[in-house]
């Protein structure tokens, strides 16, 4: 007879109840949802966070010094070049109709810095609209601006959950959803590169399916076309409406011109990265990351990760250095809307030059309220935005009981094999991942507002806030109580 066996069963189920019950506690020193909040209100409050703006500025000096309130060691702003399309003025017109427009961003550009512009008196050609095609060869675009329906593709939630190593959605609130995808090509980029080909002069985007809205501040997708390919035309994005007034124009007055205006630049800006670190009982780091670089007000995208980052960074630093079994490293950075240059350098310069042993990647990302779209109309659903753990399979099982200990509802963790290519995963941790391997953990949502003028802060989800905070939290704690060989390389591109 095994007499432990008895005393061991009595053990774990012990553990087992104050596990469960410690998940419901307020850890000492987690910043409520008001406060973390607060951080969110403080950041927005900057202005759009263009990298190499006085808004990333103050908001870089603002980080950083929250990190030295906090207590955090080494805390340092580093520095480095990126390039940034910068717009200074745009219009688009139908003979004497003025038609509301915004700039289509990193259009116009040839890969080289310095000065864009149309003519003086603006860019004057004939208009042909060639519906929502991705492939224009046969059509007669040459010397024309080209007119094409934008459709943005859908984000297959039913897939999502099949692909997943794990899913906590208790009230089946996400399958079968409709999802906008405003992120992933679908026949836009490629309508745009044929119309080039075909020899278009300037191409007009009609946001088809999103939104009464034409402030989309896209990322920069060319790559998705070559490796070094430029949108060499310039481009302009409509909403519906005005697209379907645009479009009536010209069925009505064939042969009228249009004319473009767009006047900007590209330059080299400064790029600032916010770096703190907590020293633990070894040099074995566990590394925390968002960016804090937007196209408008950034209130989910992604000031909502930012708070995030600081509310973990002052709930670690209240423990004494011998609680963490692994030192820490907090990092903010912008170039995620220019080209992801100080995710690189952080990457070789510091990670890699530097041998330092980060473990894991802990990543979040947009902590957001859900959005229906009906007709044009954009309304919050009453409900969170579907969230995604891309996650290194060595942590599949650590994230998916920390996700199910915590009810973080609407959840999904998903392989990181899912979603890598050649350019890596498509979250900011993306590039990083890629050149150093390291396993991740990237929580993101996305909601169909995230680049658009919208992402206000009535579209945070203020009461997940703290909620977020304490699952990381616990599941950074499991990663300090985890052996090394845990955390095993992630090579996507063996994958």
């Amino acid at each position: 007879m095994n007499l432990h066996k008895p005393i061991q069963q009595t053990t774990a189920v012990i553990v087992s109840i104050f596990m469960s019950l410690s998940v419901f506690s307020e850890p000492v020193g987690m910043p409520d949802n008001r406060q973390i909040y607060s951080y969110i209100e403080d950041i927005v409050g900057f202005g759009s966070r263009h990298t190499g703006s006085q808004a990333m500025k103050n908001t870089t000096n603002y980080i950083s010094g929250k990190f030295s309130e906090f207590g955090l060691e080494n805390v340092d702003i580093l520095k480095g070049n990126s390039q940034q399309w910068r717009i200074e003025n745009w219009s688009l017109s139908f003979g004497n109709e003025t038609i509301p427009s915004f700039y289509m961003r990193h259009t116009f550009y040839n890969g080289t810095t310095g000065s864009f512009s149309t003519p003086e008196k603006g860019l004057n050609a004939d208009i042909v609209y060639v519906g929502n095609s991705k492939d224009l060869s046969g059509m007669d675009v040459k010397g024309k601006i080209v007119v094409a329906d934008i459709v943005l593709g859908d984000i297959d939630t039913e897939l999502l959950q099949d692909v997943s190593s794990f899913v906590y959605d208790p009230e089946n609130s996400i399958k079968g959803i409709e999802k906008l995808n405003p992120f992933t090509p679908n026949n836009y980029p490629y309508n745009m590169a044929s119309a080039i080909e075909g020899g278009a002069v300037g191409f007009i985007g009609i946001l088809s399916n999103y939104f009464d809205s034409n402030r989309f501040y896209n990322e920069d997708i060319s790559y998705f076309i070559s490796e070094d390919y430029h949108f060499d035309i310039p481009g302009l994005w409509l909403s519906k409406r005005d697209g379907d007034t645009l479009k009536a124009l010209i069925q009505r007055s064939p042969g009228t011109q249009a004319k473009i205006v767009m006047k900007g630049l590209v330059e080299e800006v400064e790029y600032r990265t916010v770096v703190g670190h907590l020293k633990g009982q070894t040099d074995d780091i566990l590394m925390v990351q968002s960016h804090h670089d937007s196209g408008f007000f950034g209130a989910v995208e992604d000031a909502s990760g930012v708070a995030e980052v600081l509310a973990l960074a002052k709930y670690f630093s209240q423990q004494p250095q011998s609680q963490r079994n692994k030192s820490m490293m907090f990092v903010t950075m912008d170039t995620h809307f220019t080209d992801y240059a100080a995710h690189e350098d952080l990457a070789t310069k510091v990670i890699l030059e530097n041998n330092l042993n980060v473990l894991a990647n802990v990543t979040v990302e947009h902590i957001a309220r859900e959005v229906e779209i009906t007709d044009g109309q954009a309304t919050l659903s009453g409900e969170v935005e579907p969230r995604l753990f891309i996650t290194s399979p060595s942590l599949l099982n650590m994230t998916a009981r920390a996700v199910k200990s915590h009810q973080y509802d609407r959840s999904m963790v998903i392989p990181t094999a899912v979603f890598a290519d050649d350019y890596g995963l498509p979250t900011d941790v993306g590039v990083i991942q890629l050149l150093t391997d390291i396993p991740v953990v990237s929580l993101i949502s996305v909601p169909a507002y995230l680049y658009d003028m919208a992402d206000t802060l009535d579209k945070v989800a203020f009461d997940e806030l703290q909620p977020t905070a304490l699952l990381l939290a616990d599941l950074l704690e499991s990663m300090h109580h985890s052996p090394v060989d845990t955390f095993q390389k992630d090579k996507l591109l063996e994958q």
